[in-house]
């Protein structure tokens, strides 16, 4: 099948006084661009307006007459053109749809040829087909050997990965997983030194809790340790001492300023209480004179 064309004339080139009617224009333009109406001339101007507008659409009525008449061929030629292209579209659109079928049917056939290749190959923990899939696989051009090539690479670029974020100082195992869901180094990476900064802050954290809670405990014994040095009392203690722990002791209290007595044992209080039962009848001199023991009691007691 092929189109034929018949012999056909072109429009004749279409002539008017085109010269004549410029030049007439161009002065008389040239009139119009240096002339000052008065306002009693606004009549004037108003109907020299009217003039040239009435000239322009004169002119532009013509040009379309003319237009119409020459496309009118045109218009019959372009309308039988369509009519015979929508009648070669519908096998061209019944055509191309079996050839998508073809086309789909081997995609899905190398797809298939793809998946067998990479359960072939002793891939990484983490790294899964759907990760290294990529759809130009399934193009004619793309062979199974650059599939091939292509899927090994990737398989050492991870493995590569991996390593490097294992030798992370800290949370190489929180970066591995994000790789492996990523496939990213730089994110993974990234999310090491993101948990790192917060441990960090956590640490300080931590420590500036403790040095506060110190300083707040050491303030309110400070204030509990002056609250009580205020206030005195008596207070008994025994203590296994040597001569010289005794002697350091009694300079302490010497310097501190505290009073210091001997402290009775449950003998020595049974005599005082049976020196007061007597009082009434003896003078204390006596009553000493009358029980060594007694006279003891006192002496340490400074009597």
């Amino acid at each position: 099948m092929k189109l034929k064309m018949n012999d056909y004339l072109l429009p004749e080139k279409i002539l008017f006084n085109y010269e004549e009617l410029k030049q007439e224009l161009v002065e008389k333009i040239a009139y119009y661009e240096t002339l000052v109406y008065t306002d009693e001339q606004i009549k004037d101007a108003k109907a020299d307006k009217a003039a040239l507008n009435k000239l322009k659409k004169a002119l532009n009525e013509e040009k379309n007459r003319v237009k119409k008449e020459y496309i009118k061929p045109f218009e019959d030629f372009e309308k039988k053109i369509n009519e015979i292209i929508s009648i070669i579209d519908e096998p061209v659109v019944a055509i191309d749809k079996q050839i998508k079928q073809y086309e789909e049917k081997n995609r899905q056939e190398k797809l298939e040829r793809v998946k067998e290749l990479w359960r072939s190959l002793d891939a990484p923990d983490g790294l899964t087909f759907e990760k290294v899939f990529q759809e130009k696989f399934l193009n004619v051009s793309c062979s199974m050997k650059v599939v091939a090539q292509y899927m090994n690479d990737a398989i050492d670029k991870f493995e590569r990965d991996m390593q490097t974020l294992e030798e992370l100082p800290e949370f190489s195992f929180e970066a591995q997983q994000v790789y492996k869901e990523t496939c990213d180094i730089n994110k993974a990476i990234l999310e090491g030194q993101r948990l790192l900064k917060i441990q960090k802050e956590k640490e300080d954290y931590k420590k500036k809790t403790e040095r506060e809670t110190k300083e707040v405990n050491s303030s309110s014994r400070t204030v509990e340790a002056t609250s009580v040095s205020s206030e005195k009392m008596w207070v008994s203690f025994s203590a296994l001492l040597s001569t010289e722990d005794a002697l350091a002791l009694r300079n302490f209290f010497k310097e501190r300023n505290v009073e210091f007595g001997h402290v009775l044992d449950g003998r020595e209080l049974y005599l005082i209480s049976k020196v007061f039962q007597q009082y009434y009848h003896a003078g204390i001199d006596e009553i000493k004179e009358e029980c060594e023991d007694v006279k003891t009691v006192f002496e340490k007691l400074g009597m």
